[in-house]
């Protein structure tokens, strides 16, 4: 990691869009101010250089980044999503629901229709 993206009074830069120009973007951290100018072309923003200053944006609880994920969110968004998770079918059981409402069909509408 560069330490470009690193904050000043946290562990990574979390910016803001300041102004939004034609040929440049400029971006402040809510945090501790610092002021970043990323230049467009094309209408874009250098993308290796935006990637890597916005990390807390992109980062994921899977994969490479998880580890950063946890540092800097800790395991309380992932136990949030697991809530949400439990109350769903799985693949299986949803294929044997839409197999069992395929059977009713079948036998109150009769086998010529369906």
């Amino acid at each position: 990691m560069m330490d470009d993206s690193k904050c000043r009074k946290n562990i990574y830069c979390n910016f803001e869009v300041s102004r939004d120009l034609p040929d440049a973007q400029i971006e402040i951290c809510i945090n501790c101010g610092k002021k970043v100018i990323y230049n467009k072309r094309d209408n874009r923003v250098d993308n290796k250089k935006y990637l890597r200053d916005h990390i807390r944006h992109f980062v994921q609880p899977f994969g490479k980044t998880k580890r950063l994920f946890y540092r800097l969110y800790g395991s309380k968004p992932m136990e949030k999503f697991r809530e949400g998770l439990k109350g769903k079918k799985t693949k299986e059981e949803m294929n044997q629901y839409w197999e069992d409402v395929r059977k009713e069909a079948t036998r109150y509408i009769g086998k010529k229709i369906i």
